[in-house]
């Protein structure tokens, strides 16, 4: 039987909290250890506290080391975890640059250790719904994805570390690469072209950012980020366009898909077969031969349903965050394990970040 894992967490602000009680309602892990520069943030309880990382990546109690530190010490300090023998789960982006991000995917393999980036939204019951839709073309080809993030200024204040570029890589990076990384999963398709635009509520904190992907597929994707709103009306929808029809998901942690649209008897079947029990609202409609672009369909439902999770957001969070640390210590276990988020979707997605921020106007 395979032991329980150590989780070392460095950086040890709100979300360093979040993820240490998070992880330890898990039966096979256990947070022994955090690391942070403030004294005092010392959680208490059984974690032994760190002030140097360099202690923490030393500690043998420690056999994953999660990296929640600004962006710009991702790869330093995976490297350094890693040549201590531990393995990694390193928050987004892995790193500010491509150059980086092979790095640590070089470091890895050298070192025979697992790592991944948490790419929570891929853990998310809703997300993966939204996926089986997209590849088992419920609506047809896809032919847009359109992301509206207006996200709440009170996290990120003026002075934060989220406003340097040289910290956090800006917007598009930073946060932009979540959602990047969703569309080409949920898509089945790698960004081919890019272009951006921004602009700067004052010097130095480029608020509202934009850009627009063409995929390899020839889907286009628009990416909106604002970080001005007060906490109570940020909104957060990620819009699918399709032959046959739309989907809205709804939420930063999505927590509802709306789906509209006509389907065929394959169609209707996939949508019940997403959750035990789910109800679906399809209506039998005159048997229609539907012509979009190039492509013909068969189809006889017409679709108005809404799929919601019961649970609070921020319990869904959690249990995300529960389903990439059990990918990754299944990872550690058998190494012929596939996490569903490897290092090559995490270079991945700092290559569009990176090619957008760099196409900035």
């Amino acid at each position: 039987m395979a032991t329980k894992k150590g989780i070392g967490i460095i950086g040890y602000g709100g979300f360093g909290e979040f993820i240490h009680k998070a992880w330890n309602r898990m039966d096979n892990v256990h947070v022994v250890a955090v690391c942070d520069s403030d004294p005092k943030r010392a959680p208490g309880g059984d974690a032994k506290f760190y002030s140097d990382d360099t202690e923490l990546v030393a500690d043998s109690n420690v056999d994953i080391v999660s990296i929640a530190t600004p962006p710009n010490t991702h790869k330093s300090l995976a490297v350094q975890a890693m040549r201590a023998g531990k393995h990694v789960l390193v928050e987004k982006p892995i790193s500010l640059s491509v150059a980086d991000a092979m790095e640590i995917k070089r470091v890895a393999e050298e070192t025979n250790r697992v790592a991944t980036v948490n790419f929570v939204l891929r853990y998310n019951p809703i997300v993966e719904m939204l996926r089986t839709i997209i590849q088992s073309k419920v609506l047809g080809e896809p032919k847009r994805c359109d992301l509206r993030n207006y996200a709440m200024q009170d996290t990120v204040p003026e002075g934060h570390w989220f406003w340097n570029p040289e910290v956090s890589g800006g917007i598009l990076l930073e946060h932009g690469v979540h959602f990047f990384d969703l569309a080409s999963w949920a898509l089945n398709t790698k960004a081919a072209h890019t272009c951006s635009m921004g602009v700067d509520r004052k010097p130095g904190m480029r608020d509202r950012v934009f850009a627009g992907v063409q995929y390899e597929n020839d889907v286009i994707g628009t990416y909106w980020h604002s970080f001005s709103r007060p906490r109570e009306l940020e909104t957060t929808t990620f819009h699918f366009a399709f032959d046959l029809g739309e989907i809205e998901m709804i939420g930063w942690i999505p927590l509802e898909l709306c789906i509209w649209g006509w389907t065929d008897g394959q169609g209707v079947d996939v949508l019940k077969g997403l959750r035990p029990g789910l109800p679906i609202d399809a209506k039998t409609m005159e048997p229609t031969r539907a012509h979009s672009s190039d492509c013909f369909y068969d189809v006889q439902y017409e679709l108005h349903t809404t799929i919601r999770l019961d649970e609070p957001k921020l319990e869904v969070y959690a249990e995300n965050l529960r389903g990439i640390m059990a990918d990754l210590v299944r990872g550690i276990d058998d190494p012929n394990h596939k996490l569903r988020v490897t290092l090559d979707d995490a270079i991945e997605a700092v290559r569009v970040g990176e090619m957008a921020t760099n196409a900035m106007l």
